[in-house]
């Protein structure tokens, strides 16, 4: 005997399906229209929350879209090393970051001391830090040395080396006349007991090899 109540439910489960079959059919269509053209599994994906092949992709490691690091301008300045005797000042050209605070990139140069295999050695005692830098409107430069620097004992000839060493340095540039050396913020009778810097101090190319 037919069941006439099942052949109902699988007519009606049929006209369904052949519904839905029309409407996804319409969708289709009219992504493909709105979309100008556009590739139907970027559409999809657009309707999904999913990137497409053309989007940014954040970059999980630093949190963001990922780009190239930016490139630091460099430039050249003129700082003093010893020759490998110790026996003058020679005016070396490095490169530093090019930077408002730009005397101050030089006096760190300086203070790093020469690359490895050059003619030249560091004219700074290792260590020596740099507390400031503050060039005044009437050309002096006021430089702040960490107190270790005056643990340091160093021979007369070194001790001038050192000093204008950093007064050559910095008066190379324009904007600077004179140098005044402070230790820990004060003013010092000498840097470690040999040449005078409790007053502003001149560019002096007396212990300069100009030949290099």
């Amino acid at each position: 005997m037919w069941n006439f109540e099942r052949l109902k439910e699988k007519e009606k489960e049929r006209r369904l399906f052949h519904l839905r079959s029309a409407i996804l059919v319409v969708m289709v269509a009219a992504l493909l229209v709105a979309g100008g053209g556009c590739n139907l599994t970027e559409k999809l994906q657009a309707l999904g929350g999913q990137p497409t092949a053309n989007q940014d992709v954040p970059d999980l490691a630093t949190g963001g879209l990922s780009s190239p690091p930016p490139q630091v301008e460099k430039t050249k300045v003129t700082v003093y090393f010893k020759d490998k005797q110790g026996r003058y000042l020679v005016p070396t050209t490095v490169e530093v970051d090019k930077a408002p605070g730009i005397a101050e990139e030089a006096l760190a140069a300086l203070c790093l001391g020469p690359a490895q295999g050059v003619d030249t050695i560091a004219s700074i005692p290792v260590g020596v830090q740099v507390r400031s830098v503050n060039i005044k409107t009437d050309g002096t430069c006021v430089v702040d040395l960490a107190g270790s620097v005056a643990k340091d004992k160093l021979s007369p000839k070194d001790e001038a080396l050192a000093v204008y060493a950093l007064v050559d340095t910095l008066t190379e540039f324009r904007n600077v006349k004179r140098v005044q050396l402070l230790v820990d913020g004060q003013k010092k009778d000498t840097l470690t007991g040999h040449i005078p810097i409790d007053e502003p101090m001149l560019r002096n190319l007396t212990f300069v090899n100009k030949q290099g």
